[in-house]
């Protein structure tokens, strides 16, 4: 049995989509002779994370073994009001949004936040990694980003271990290219700190075709797509369709969203339409946004307009409860990312779409993207996408007449596209990747 450490800040018992996505590829990666080697930080309560990474807390046991180190010393704020006082209270008082970004910016360069707030555990994380390597014969070495952190650490230890790292990405917002000028001085450190970072990566993984290409044509890296992903095991069970079968129709989006980068402002302006045009759908449809993250901008979009009437707003929920919300709904609502890089946003498909796949729910995208989202609904018959507030009226009347008549929406999933879409499938396609860089190929 060979064996890979898996680098990540965030895991068990904090826990978040991330990290169920690593520990399902951990409990699977011994199907295919690798042995799995966890490295993260350590975690006495769930007050020390950062609420904005939406994590949740699950003690549960790990059929492998975990390695943990203390977050190191926490002094780059200190060092930031130093450096930057002048920076930072111009970034509060929001003189311009361009200039207060750039402060943020410029203060995480010059406080040692760069490239994120979790630098303090590079040092005790290499050092964690060196004595891991003293006790077990690394193969390969697994980082996960974001948060970036995890990457810097792999990086050191593939260099001077002289193990062959693949560094995944669950998101490419700290990877992409800037979008400052060339010429700019912070533009050029941005560009040659990410080709320093990824210099000793022998590939690189990646969850959306996009990502992958993005990869390969930016740093010349051989990249595996290696998708999010479903577990079956998670939909076994019978469940009806909703808790209200027969008395509303339940549209549901289930965890975090990111107002201006995603777009649940065209899907409020498509059931006003919609409502406007057939106030009887109004008792019988309701549409819940559950642990978004945005609740006070919910809460504000949604005042004096009519879709105020069938939405509801729920905060967080555990990861088991959040599943059987996706379960207990007729159809899912998914919000593909549309900014920081012209139609690609960060470049990753929304997560929600495979758990929708697993419960064998349809689909609505909101806005369409003409891209890999589109693609992947048209392949699976997952679902549709909606490219503006007309369409999605006119795709949530079709559902709800259809609700209407038959009590459920149809699915149109095609069962031998779907299977492509499992964890187990995901895993065999990391386990292939980790096989050739461990054989040097």
């Amino acid at each position: 049995m060979r064996h890979i450490l898996i680098i990540h800040y965030h895991f068990l018992p904090v826990y978040n989509v991330a990290v169920k996505r690593l520990a399902s590829y951990a409990d699977r990666l011994p199907d295919y002779g690798w042995a799995p080697l966890l490295l993260t930080r350590t975690w006495s309560s769930l007050e020390e994370a950062d609420p904005s990474w939406g994590l949740g807390w699950e003690s549960r046991p790990a059929t492998y073994p975990i390695y943990r180190t203390p977050p190191g010393v926490e002094h780059a704020r200190r060092i930031a009001q130093i450096l930057a006082p002048a920076m930072l209270e111009r970034a509060q008082r929001g003189v311009r949004q361009k200039l207060a970004h750039k402060a943020v910016r410029v203060k995480r360069m010059l406080s040692g936040e760069f490239p994120d707030e979790f630098t303090a555990w590079i040092q005790p994380a290499v050092e964690a990694g060196l004595e891991v390597a003293r006790h077990h014969r690394l193969d390969a070495i697994l980082s996960y980003c974001p948060p970036e952190t995890n990457h810097v650490v792999a990086h050191h230890l593939a260099k001077r271990l002289g193990v062959p790292w693949v560094p995944f990405f669950g998101d490419l917002y700290g990877f992409l290219a800037s979008q400052l000028p060339g010429y700019s001085l912070e533009g050029l450190a941005r560009k040659a700190w990410h080709r320093w970072c990824l210099a000793p990566a022998a590939a690189c993984a990646a969850v959306s075709p996009a990502m992958v290409q993005y990869l390969a044509s930016t740093y010349g890296k051989p990249v595996e797509l290696v998708l999010n992903g479903f577990d079956p095991a998670e939909f076994a069970d019978p469940l009806p369709a909703n808790t209200t079968a027969g008395q509303r129709m339940v549209l549901s989006h289930v965890g975090s969203l990111y107002p201006g980068d995603q777009r649940p402002d065209i899907l409020l302006d498509g059931l006003d339409r919609l409502l406007q045009q057939q106030p009887e759908v109004g008792a019988c449809l309701t549409v819940r946004f559950v642990g978004s993250k945005c609740e006070d901008w919910l809460h504000a979009a949604l005042k004096g307009r009519p879709a105020a009437r069938v939405c509801s707003v729920q905060p967080r929920v555990d990861a088991a409860t959040a599943v059987n919300l996706v379960r207990q709904s007729d159809g899912i609502l998914v919000f593909p990312c549309t900014v920081h890089r012209e139609r690609y946003g960060t470049l990753s498909y929304p997560t929600k779409i495979f758990e929708a796949f697993g419960a064998r729910r349809p689909v609505l995208a909101v806005p369409a993207d003409g891209d890999w989202v589109d693609t992947l609904l048209e392949r699976s018959g997952g679902g549709h996408s909606a490219r503006d507030s007309e369409e999605v009226a006119i795709r949530l009347g079709e559902w709800f007449r259809t609700w209407r008549s038959d009590g459920h929406l149809q699915y149109r999933g095609m069962p031998e596209q779907l299977a492509e879409f499992t964890v187990s499938r995901q895993v065999e396609r990391l386990a292939g990747l980790l096989d050739r860089v461990a054989a040097g190929q």
